[in-house]
């Protein structure tokens, strides 16, 4: 039988070659070089997957080799990697730990490393995911109503990278704070969960309204309405009640100090992210009507100084060969130029509410833009009633 013609020959080779196969012997730091040179996440996957000496080196090289570009995560826990030349690969359903139970109600609503935020809209179930170990933490339900629509879940720190005893597939350490946005019974709620609370403690204000983009920086808490740009500081503290808690709001009157006045037939969509220390603000200028938002007019990029009151505001045309990912779970930074063939000065935008049948890369140095994904439509939008939309995906970036 052919099974037993395979196992003859694999008793063959292992008489001939007590020391295994010659590819198993390949040294730890031509191991490195190979993994420098494929940067797409699932290449490096199938390297690892040749044998179990290819595995172990590389998870000992891991370290010493840039992270691999970005994934999306999309709802279902479906996820598509970017490649070196800019393009997302096709989809694929993730093999997921029994815990996670059934993925057809499953959205991801922010990330941060290794870990996933994950959402039932339906019960407002709560948990994080590590999407390389499987690991899975619960946190407190964030609602029960089926008038609840969880947006983004932002961190003050990595939960991998808090304590030199964890790692990035071991739990996350209890020094990290959470902070939600979601909208309950048609009204904004911003909440805050850390590890020994029993509950979030929920905010809800007048200020909280519509859409808005949420981010964690040098300690205080940043909240960025996204059709206009008014961006507010959050001072934070704790209570031996309460845990977290917001103790103070400021306007930072960043609208105020824009360079040009916005055209009246242009809808905005802003967002914020940490690039080298700094918080940018993006504006992307859209043509209205609201439904000709896909047609893009132009994209700002802004330093903001935020030690003056009112924010000091400063207009970028480079990143200096990196690269940024805009998502309604956030936006981060990536060093495009530790990859050879990447190409940097690049912004990649994520379907949105602003625009939830189309994922493209803006650049900086030609204003030019281009699609990254063929599919359509996309996977966040039912097909069965194209203006439904499942929940929107999440840029993920993997530590190694």
């Amino acid at each position: 039988m052919p099974q037993d013609k395979r196992e003859r020959r694999t008793d063959t080779w292992s008489k001939n070659h007590p020391l295994g196969p010659p590819w198993a012997s390949l040294h730890a730091d031509a191991m490195g070089v190979v993994l420098t040179f494929l940067p797409c996440l699932p290449d490096r996957a199938r390297v690892r997957s040749v044998c179990h000496q290819w595995r172990a080196v590389a998870r000992s090289r891991g370290r010493s080799v840039p992270p691999p570009l970005p994934l999306l995560v999309f709802p279902k826990l479906r996820f598509s990697s970017l490649t070196a030349g800019g393009l997302l690969t096709a989809m694929r359903q993730a093999w997921m730990p029994r815990e996670v139970g059934p993925k057809d109600d499953i959205i991801p609503v922010g990330s941060s490393g290794d870990w996933i935020v994950c959402a039932r809209l339906a019960t407002g179930e709560c948990f994080m995911l590590n999407a390389f170990s499987y690991a899975v933490l619960k946190v407190p339900h964030l609602g029960t109503s089926s008038d609840f629509s969880l947006r983004q879940v932002v961190f003050s720190s990595s939960p991998s990278s808090s304590s030199s005893s964890s790692s990035s597939s071991g739990p996350p350490p209890p020094n990290y704070t959470m902070a939600a946005y979601m909208i309950c019974h048609g009204k904004t709620e911003l909440s805050l969960w850390s590890p020994g609370m029993k509950t979030w403690r929920v905010y809800e204000h007048a200020l909280f309204a519509g859409h808005v983009d949420i981010i964690f920086y040098q300690e205080n808490l940043y909240m960025l309405w996204r059709f206009t740009p008014c961006l507010f500081a959050l001072e934070l503290g704790k209570d031996e009640e309460d845990g977290v808690i917001i103790t103070s709001m400021k306007d930072c009157l960043v609208e105020k100090l824009l360079p040009n006045a916005l055209v009246p037939t242009h809808e905005t969509s802003c967002n914020m992210v940490e690039w080298k220390g700094r918080l940018l603000l993006i504006i992307r200028y859209h043509q209205a009507p609201h439904h000709c938002r896909n047609m893009l007019v132009k994209v700002e990029v802004f330093v903001m100084d935020l030690s003056v009151m009112p924010c000091g505001l400063t207009q970028i045309h480079s990143l200096e060969n990196d690269c940024i990912f805009v998502g309604t779970g956030g936006c981060k930074s990536f060093s495009a130029g530790q990859h050879a063939g990447v190409e940097g000065d690049l912004i990649y935008f994520g379907p949105d509410h602003c625009n939830p049948h189309a994922a493209f890369a803006y650049s900086m140095r030609d204003h030019g833009t281009r699609a990254i994904v063929e599919t359509k439509p996309l996977p966040c939008v039912n097909n069965a009633s194209p203006k439904q939309v499942l929940g929107y995906p999440v840029w993920l970036f993997p530590s190694e």
